[in-house]
């Protein structure tokens, strides 16, 4: 058994290069689109009757495309620049990304989650003076209003656009043997066109936790619950099911990350009760083996643990004193090295003391050989003086002689 035809609630992808394109050609499966649903924008005119202004909020929650596409058409229709500081909060990474088509991809101003907005609430929190913009269609049956309400946060749930069944009489539902749903409205839409739908061996797939809970409350197996711990699209997690079904011939448990909703027959319920029995039985068992284990461990560790320290104190002793003899032989070589260097200077001390001696005795001896040469000069000196006394007394003598004369 293999799955052959499956039928997608939701339009055919425009582009060529999306990967719901690539299912049929790697697992050989038709794939039909027809939306079970469609969306009617709501005309300004009908928007302004609930008194709300667009540019007195800078927080956006978002909870599907259509909502990113309605809410950047009715700021149009209002002639509404959006300011580039507003901040959008989107409940899945497809929706955020989605925002290219009207805005520039910054990680500052878009905040995702991958399943639930309670993974918004750190971005929530530290934003929470501010106000906030559910933007929701007139069947919107989401769990964003609820946490808002219940952690006091200043939102306002404004109707954008309005869901309505399509008309899906003429399409052979039950001919195709998997239906896939991405809203609660979708699964609405198919007991409202089939209101004695059975699912029999037709096999159900669901994205996202209110999907999920709409599918199982209507009574419906679900078979395919993404976003998937590997798989956190459709399109991923719808790959790994065919792959798995087709491979086991159709023995393939359900894969689902989501826990059991309680339902209107009440089955999940009991269900739920069954399993998390057998979990509390095993957790008791558990304990009761690992005490012992526990108890014997340390008695064993016990013993080793006394002679250790006993052979790291021998150790040092040994190395202590084999470091002891170098030690002192540096210290005598240092002192031997400092008294050679001490002694050396009295030597280069008597050397100097002999070279004064020497050079005192130089100056003594030529002030000797000088002597006579000064008395040589002093006598010339004085024959001289006598001269120039001689010659300045002559002429007097001549004088005196010529008055005795007369």
């Amino acid at each position: 058994m293999k799955l052959k035809r499956i039928l997608i609630s939701q339009p055919k992808p425009e582009s060529d290069k999306s990967p719901w394109l690539d299912l049929p050609e790697k697992h050989k499966v038709t794939l039909d689109f027809k939306p079970f649903i469609h969306v009617e924008g709501i005309p300004a005119g009908e928007f302004r009757k609930q008194k709300i202004d667009i540019s007195h909020y800078n927080c956006i929650i978002l909870n599907s495309r259509n909502a990113v596409d309605h809410y950047f058409r009715m700021s149009n229709e209002l002639r509404y620049s959006v300011p580039e500081k507003t901040k959008y909060f989107c409940i899945t990474e497809a929706i955020a990304l989605y925002l290219q088509k009207y805005i520039q991809y910054r990680k500052r101003k878009i905040f995702f989650a991958q399943q639930n907005i309670d993974e918004l609430a750190e971005p929530i929190r530290k934003n929470k003076d501010e106000k906030f913009l559910f933007v929701c269609s007139d069947k919107a049956t989401d769990k964003t209003t609820t946490y808002l309400e219940s952690n006091k946060i200043t939102f306002t749930q404004a109707i954008f656009y309005r869901t309505v069944s399509s008309d899906m009489k003429s399409i052979d539902v039950p001919g195709y043997e998997m239906l896939v749903f991405f809203s609660p409205n979708g699964i609405q839409s198919l007991f409202e066109n089939y209101p004695d739908f059975k699912q029999g061996n037709i096999r159900i797939g669901v994205f996202g936790t209110t999907t999920y809970a709409a599918a199982t409350n209507k009574g419906l197996r679900v078979d395919l619950a993404a976003p998937l711990p590997n798989a956190p699209s459709m399109t991923m997690a719808l790959d790994l099911y065919i792959k798995e079904f087709n491979a086991k011939n159709g023995e393939v448990k359900p894969m689902v990350n989501f826990p059991t909703p309680v339902t209107t027959n009440g089955t999940a319920v009991k269900a739920a009760e069954k399993t998390e029995e057998k979990p509390a039985a095993v957790k008791k068992a558990a304990p009761k083996k690992v005490a012992p284990v526990k108890k014997v461990a340390p008695a064993k560790k016990a013993a080793p643990a006394k002679k250790k320290p006993v052979a790291k104190k021998i150790v040092p002793k040994k190395k202590a004193a084999k470091k002891v003899a170098p030690a002192k032989k540096k210290v005598t070589a240092k002192k031997s090295t400092s008294a050679k260097k001490k002694t050396a200077p009295k030597k280069k001390s008597s050397v100097k003391k002999v070279v004064a001696k020497s050079k005192k005795a130089t100056k003594g001896k030529s002030n000797k050989r000088t002597a006579p040469a000064k008395k040589k000069l002093v006598a010339k000196k004085a024959v001289k003086a006598k001269k120039s006394v001689k010659a300045k007394s002559a002429p007097k003598k001549g004088k005196l002689k010529a008055k005795k004369k007369r």
